[in-house]
């Protein structure tokens, strides 16, 4: 077996924490004050990517559910940066709004540290990938530059002259480390001799709540498309205390749940105007700018409040090429074998990236681990009715640091609508 072919398959064995976190404190494992501060510049700059991407998917997917990772593209594109001179560079540094990110290295490793300690109590699955074909002989400079900040996220594999043999093994790599939800995201055809470096990302996540949803009380309900068109879904109920914020003037309502263990959560974005064509969908996303999303979702402007919620069940699972996506934010050259500049990865000419590939799945039910409590409170605290009836954006994000582990939308119960 061919080196290459022996290095692309060791490599697949785990996608884990390698790195000692010395960024935390000792005795509650969080991360300190100082490290937060330091990574301030990069999660917005991780947000803003997201948002730019996140208004994209809105723009062109207009009657769709979708979901997608920002991170799963910010590692990838951020290893391709680093690899990056002149143009290429500064388109792609622009798109990642790195300009004022001194040590995004760094960021990733935190990060990555972070994910894998959420990976371990919840059933979370990322991915990320940047693939160099063999021919083009990555220097052992910057080999050696990724093994700490992104300890799985290189591949020096060779795809032109056995591409299929590699695109089986990707298929079949990403599945196992999805533990067999995300599948097939490399079509046949897909890789061929043209293909010089191939970003790629997948995630997963298996929603599992802090309260659990009584599944008793699940039971048929009706989904408002528009203000003419329904379909019935199950529809899950709750009553505990949860962060909400309603802004009466934008007729916009914000619900942030906690999954198991509170690092993570889903923040639900809804318009309480449904009766338009798109259930007050429209609207919302054409006002969802980086500096609103940041104005609405602030923690400090969330109240803590006795909820009862009702919540379909879904299931959503997307698949795309980003790189028409990327072009319109900017990056031009990296995908032009004739100008792209990755010399900082590799000394030979006409490397650049063939392909964007990304999918994401999320199954949301009533699985959680515990029981809410709000018998005490009952009498002496008011109660807000959420009912999530109607197209809604959703976010899942690292509650310590906002980064957005994943986006989507929910507009109709048959992803087909």
């Amino acid at each position: 077996m061919a080196l290459a072919s022996w290095h692309f398959r060791s490599r697949w064995s785990s996608d884990q924490c390698q790195n000692p976190d010395t960024n935390r404190n000792p005795s509650t494992g969080t991360l300190t004050d100082s490290i937060l501060k330091k990574m301030e510049g990069f999660h917005q700059a991780n947000t803003a990517l997201s948002m730019d991407i996140f208004k994209k998917f809105t723009e062109q997917r207009k009657t769709e559910n979708f979901i997608f990772s920002p991170i799963c593209l910010s590692y990838s594109l951020a290893l391709g940066f680093k690899g990056s001179k002149g143009n290429t560079a500064t388109e792609i540094e622009k798109v990642l709004h790195f300009e004022k990110v001194k040590d995004y290295d760094f960021g990733f490793q935190t990060l990555n540290s972070d994910i894998c300690k959420i990976s371990a109590t919840l059933p979370l699955k990322v991915v990320k990938r940047l693939y160099v074909d063999s021919s083009f002989n990555c220097t052992k400079e910057f080999i050696n530059s990724t093994k700490k900040p992104y300890p799985s996220e290189l591949e020096i594999i060779d795809i032109k002259t056995r591409a299929e043999e590699a695109r089986n093994q990707i298929n079949a790599s990403i599945k196992e480390l999805t533990d067999g939800h995300m599948q097939n995201l490399l079509s046949e055809g897909l890789l061929n001799e043209n293909t010089n470096m191939l970003m790629l990302g997948s995630a997963y996540f298996k929603g599992c709540w802090l309260y659990k949803f009584n599944e008793s009380e699940t039971k048929e309900g009706v989904f408002h498309i528009n203000k003419t068109e329904t379909k019935p879904i199950q529809m899950m109920q709750l009553e505990a205390r949860l962060s909400i914020r309603s802004i009466k003037e934008l007729n916009l309502v914000i619900l942030d749940i906690p999954f198991a263990g509170k690092h993570i959560s889903m923040l639900i974005l809804m318009s309480k105007n449904t009766e338009d064509d798109s259930a007050g969908l429209e609207k919302l996303e054409q006002d969802l700018t980086l500096e609103n999303y940041l104005n609405w979702t602030n923690p400090s402007m969330m109240a803590n409040s006795k909820v009862k919620l009702t919540l379909p069940k879904f299931k959503i699972e997307s698949s795309y090429d980003l790189k028409d996506n990327l072009r319109s934010l900017g990056i031009n050259d990296a995908f032009d074998e004739e100008v792209a500049d990755f010399s900082g990865m590799s000394e030979t000419k006409g490397l650049s990236i063939s392909q964007a590939m990304y999918n994401a799945g999320i199954d949301i039910t009533e699985d959680g681990t515990e029981t809410a409590d709000v018998t005490k409170e009952r009498y002496l605290m008011p109660k807000t009715e959420c009912n999530v009836d109607h197209p809604f954006l959703f976010l899942i994000r690292h509650k310590k640091t906002q980064s957005i582990f994943f986006c989507g939308r929910y507009c109709c119960p048959e992803a087909s609508c």
